[in-house]
């Protein structure tokens, strides 16, 4: 045999050996199960309120659960005053009023930090800005900065690379930096690369569209085992939103309206096609290494501007803790995620788990849905009518 001929031969050898690992691979991804185990405590991100005795409430929730803790909370400056950024740098989420300066906002971070909470500040808007934009606001952003610092902030929350850029560039990377969910990454190789360029992310905040999908969970967490992952729980936004980036961009100006799908497919069918964690099912999560989670302000419980009700927080971690015959239906859709579903306080919550999308189906296919849903799978659709039909009995 000619050297030609025996080079091309053990390529081919080697290909066969190579394609039959890969084959092997997928077989054993196939085969993908979770026993669920919670392998440490459960740690909760929360936004910030701006009044001591909300924050007490936190410390007082802390000391009653062991199973989990809420260890960090987050915010930004409220409207009218973070609207000097125009929707650049940070998202305004509601006015308060009481927050007129810097040090008005530094109080409640350092209460916060004195209680024994983490702070993060929030830098997660994606909207891309030019030069120019960012001469409008540059002094005021290296104010701010400067600022957070002197307070005791070490934990900026980004989602544009731009910001995390100027944050580095600025400060020589002095501050530790997470991926906002408002990236919207759905693989790997765009964390990879995002870390390449900034080494001094420590946290990513997972996409919700990524919630139930365990096998790019697992394999996340298998690449960057220095990184924690941490997931939200209570953002009740619909999978494959089409406009979520502009929605978080801009919250009120040419808003995509939700209203037109809950309407066409019904309040319960839209809830549960969102990425909600269950309480139930954490220990799932945990089994796979993450135990980060986090509870987003909602607008029924008061804006991030001025969160006041701990009670949907508090309702989820008591179901966390002692399972789900503490809990009625009423408590799941309307306490804890404010949705309206019914108002059925005469049903335990252990009645309902049955009907609800088992987490199980996601472990499985959860990989799958952006591909399958609307074509080939209709799961979530006969979970909706089989819940529906049960809370009208």
């Amino acid at each position: 045999m000619k050297r030609r001929e025996l080079i091309q031969a053990g390529l081919l050898a080697t290909g066969a050996v190579a394609f039959a690992a890969c084959n092997k691979t997928q077989v054993s991804n196939d085969e993908f199960t979770i026993t669920p185990k919670q392998t440490a405590q459960y740690e909760f991100s929360t936004p910030m309120p701006f009044n001591h005795k909300s924050i007490d409430d936190l410390s007082e929730i802390n000391s009653k659960i062991k199973k989990s803790q809420i260890t960090t909370v987050y915010n930004n400056t409220p409207l009218p005053l973070g609207s000097r950024f125009n929707q650049w740098i940070q998202v305004n989420r509601g006015e308060n009023y009481n927050i007129k300066s810097y040090e008005d906002f530094a109080q409640y971070v350092k209460y916060s930090i004195g209680n024994g909470f983490k702070f993060v500040y929030l830098m997660n808007s994606p909207k891309p800005f030019s030069e120019n934009d960012f001469n409008t606001f540059k002094d005021e952003f290296k104010y701010l900065l400067d600022f957070l610092y002197q307070i005791g902030v070490r934990d900026i929350k980004v989602g544009n690379t731009q910001v995390a850029t100027l944050i580095n560039d600025i400060t020589q990377n002095s501050f530790n930096l997470s991926a906002s969910t408002a990236f919207e990454y759905h693989n790997n190789s765009q964390y990879s690369y995002l870390f390449k360029n900034y080494p001094n992310f420590d946290l990513i905040d997972v996409s919700n569209d990524e919630n139930h999908n365990f096998k790019f969970l697992k394999a996340l967490a298998n690449a960057f085992p220095d990184k924690k992952l941490e997931l939200m729980v209570n953002e009740c936004c619909i999978k494959g939103c089409p406009a979520r980036i502009s929605h978080i961009s801009e919250l009120n100006f040419c808003a995509f309206n939700c209203q037109k799908i809950k309407d066409e497919y019904g309040l319960l069918h839209f809830f549960i096609k969102t990425g909600a964690i269950y309480p139930w099912n954490l220990e799932y999560y945990s089994s796979i290494g993450i135990n980060n989670f986090k509870f987003s302000a909602l607008a029924a419980m008061g804006s991030r501007a001025n969160p006041i009700d701990m009670s949907y927080l508090k309702k989820y971690l008591e179901i966390t803790e002692h399972g789900t015959d503490i809990a009625t239906v009423n408590d799941f859709f309307n306490k804890i995620f404010t949705f309206p579903i019914t108002n059925r306080d005469d049903i335990k919550l252990t009645e309902l788990k049955s009907y609800l999308p088992d987490i199980k189906h996601f472990i499985k296919y959860g990989d799958k849905c952006a591909l399958r849903c609307n074509s080939e799978c209709n799961y979530c659709e006969l979970c909706a009518k089989r819940t529906q039909n049960f809370l009208d009995t």
